[in-house]
Parts: C-alpha cells; sequence; structure tokens
C-alpha cells in the first residue's frame, strides 16, 4: 500500500507522443465549439472511438510562440508543476486560461504523463470536462490553452454559498457522472476525481461543474491499470493493493465525493495513512453522526451502493445516472448543515 501517488506508471504504454513544427498552414479557431479536434474525417474505430491509440498527432503540439496568437495576462491560479493566467486571443479576443508548465519542473515520468495528459484532453468533447483547445511548446515552457472558468473550486463554492440541498447535491452529481460516463465509453478512466478537480460556475440550476485535471487519467481497455495514483483519501480498496483494476475506480471516488457533499466529511478518515488505508479496505464507515438524520434513504443507498469493496458489484455510471436520487426525483431540497464542510475544506486548503 506505500506505492500510492507513485510517480513512475508501470503499465505505460511503449508508444512516444509525437509533436510536428508543420503548424503554417491556415487552421481553424481553436475555441469555435464547432472546430473538429485534429480536423480528423477518418473512418471511426468502435474500439477507440476518440483514436487514443492513433499517431496522427501532427496538431498535438504547436511550435511557435504563444504570444504570436495570444495575450497573456493576470495569474489566476498556481499549482505543483505549473502557473495559470488569463489570456486572450488576439484575433477573436475571446478570453481563456492558458496553464503554464516548466519543463524543468516536469522531468522523465511526470513528461509522459504531461504529454498523455494533453493527448486525452485534446480528444474529449464533454460539456463538463474541462476544454483544451490547444497545446504550444517552446525551450523552456508547455503551454496549456483552456476552457476558461468563471469561478470556484467545488467546495469552495459551496461554503461561499452558505446554504445547500440534497437537490443541489444532486444536480452536481448528476453532471459529474455524466462526464465520467462519457470518459468510460471513450476507454478512459480519470484516477483522480476528487473535489479540488471539479469546477463550479454559475448558480442554482444554471450551475456548470467542469472536471479538469487528467495528469492520471489512461486508457483502460486495452491495457491493465496497476499504477497506484489518486488522492488517499478518494482511492479505491483495489488501487492500495498495487494489483490490476479499473474505470471502477472513479466510481468509488463518486461515492466518496457524494458522502462528503452531504455531511461535510470525508467517510474515511485517520491519523495516518496506514490507519488511513486500513479503513478503506474494510470500506468501514457509517451514517451515525447527526448531521445524516435530515438525509433522505435514497441518498444513503447511492453511497452503500458505490462505496462496495467488490468492484464488480460497485454500481457503473449508467446505473448512477438511472439511480433516483442522481436524476432528482427523490433528492429532498431540506437545506444540509455546511458547518463540518466548512472545516475539512479550512483543512484541506493548509495541507
Amino acid at each position: 500500500m506505500g506505492c500510492l501517488n507513485s510517480k513512475t506508471d508501470d503499465d505505460d504504454s511503449k508508444k512516444k507522443s509525437s509533436t510536428s513544427s508543420d503548424t503554417k498552414s491556415a487552421k481553424p479557431d481553436p475555441m469555435d465549439s464547432n472546430a473538429t479536434a485534429g480536423g480528423s474525417s477518418k473512418p471511426v474505430n468502435p474500439d477507440d472511438p476518440l483514436n487514443l491509440d492513433g499517431d496522427d498527432d501532427e496538431d498535438e503540439v504547436i511550435h511557435e510562440p504563444i504570444e504570436d496568437r495570444y495575450d497573456l495576462g493576470r495569474e489566476i491560479g498556481r499549482g505543483g508543476f505549473s502557473v495559470v493566467v488569463e489570456g486572450k486571443d488576439k484575433k477573436s479576443g475571446r478570453r481563456c486560461a492558458v496553464k503554464c508548465v516548466k519543463k524543468v519542473k516536469v522531468e522523465g515520468d511526470d513528461i509522459k504523463l504531461l504529454r498523455r495528459e494533453i493527448k486525452i484532453m485534446k480528444k474529449v468533447d464533454h460539456p463538463n470536462i474541462l476544454k483544451l483547445f490547444e497545446v504550444y511548446e517552446d525551450e523552456e515552457e508547455f503551454y496549456l490553452v483552456m476552457e476558461l472558468v468563471e469561478g470556484k473550486e467545488l467546495f469552495d463554492k459551496i461554503v461561499e454559498k452558505g446554504q445547500y440541498s440534497e437537490k443541489d447535491a444532486s444536480n452536481i452529481i448528476r453532471q459529474i457522472v455524466s462526464a465520467v460516463e462519457y470518459l468510460h465509453a471513450n476507454g478512459i478512466a480519470h484516477r483522480d476525481l476528487k473535489p479540488e478537480n471539479l469546477l463550479s460556475a454559475g448558480e442554482d440550476d444554471a450551475e456548470v461543474i467542469k472536471i479538469a485535471d487528467f495528469g492520471f487519467s489512461k486508457k483502460f481497455d486495452e491495457e491493465k491499470l496497476m499504477t497506484s495514483c489518486g488522492s488517499p483519501g478518494y482511492v479505491a480498496p483495489e488501487v492500495l493493493t498495487c494489483e490490476s483494476y479499473d474505470k471502477a475506480v472513479d466510481m468509488w471516488s463518486i461515492g466518496v465525493i457524494i458522502y462528503i457533499l452531504l455531511c461535510g466529511y470525508p467517510p474515511f478518515y485517520a491519523d495516518n495513512a496506514p490507519a488511513l488505508f486500513k479503513k478503506i479496505m474494510d470500506v468501514k464507515y457509517d451514517f451515525d453522526d447527526p448531521s445524516w438524520d435530515e438525509v433522505s434513504e435514497d441518498a444513503k443507498n447511492l453511497i452503500r451502493n458505490l462505496l462496495v469493496k467488490d468492484p464488480k458489484e460497485r454500481y457503473t455510471a449508467r446505473q448512477c445516472l438511472d439511480d433516483p436520487w442522481v436524476k432528482g426525483t427523490t433528492a429532498s431540497s431540506k437545506v444540509l448543515q455546511m458547518n463540518q464542510l466548512k472545516e475539512y475544506q479550512s483543512k484541506a486548503k493548509l495541507k
């Protein structure tokens, strides 16, 4: 169990991503929703609908100065390996987010993960997945030109909002699961679903959730997934055994997210990693806290069907979407207590 968050990917494909500097020809506006990814009109392989196994990566990375196309402005975010700034297309005036990754901070296996993330994000297209428009590369940095989401991380948004109900949670989860079903249908496992990777924009019924950060995402249909990766509190039991697993790990993570959304604290917690992993392996959680008294039985049943040790018995994304609570038909409109979520989020920010 000590191999969680390993930087090496034992199941990594031996294929290498190719890039091309032949980008002088006229290109469609990358932020035009009518433009097709890669512009390909090749027949679709039903076993690989997004052509993730293909070698047609000529448009994957652009070797031109990004400043020729975009104005780069203020910093809007920062991570361990990157800085995100606001950008503006000089031709169309459209705003975007540009993730700037210095090559000196990502070497070896991290470069492989980044290139795989780029390949997957360039191919996927779903309203609840953060859109990657195009990628620039120079001698020092990668620049990922992405959709600009004018909102906040999901839990920050909830804490700021103050009042929150099961109906709200149901609307959020329905969008997340819709995106995950799309990924799974296209042979992709996200492998790191957690609140920090969920962005929220808009209010109430107009709220839109976007899944971000595909750094650990991986094709699963033809290769065994074996690397222990993800975030400790959201990782499925089968990942901790360092044996092969599949897309079902994402559904476990969704179960953890729902649990926290409804009560404000995680189902599995301990003072140290070994104790935490033992609770996860034993699937040791409960609904005993008074905060669960106002939560519907349908919501609890959904969690019970997701936090299942045997991945074969765990709800799939399709089953989750068909669940009456996720559809919103049985979710209560009663306001939930968010005091514990505020405390949980404050502690998470300090880590």
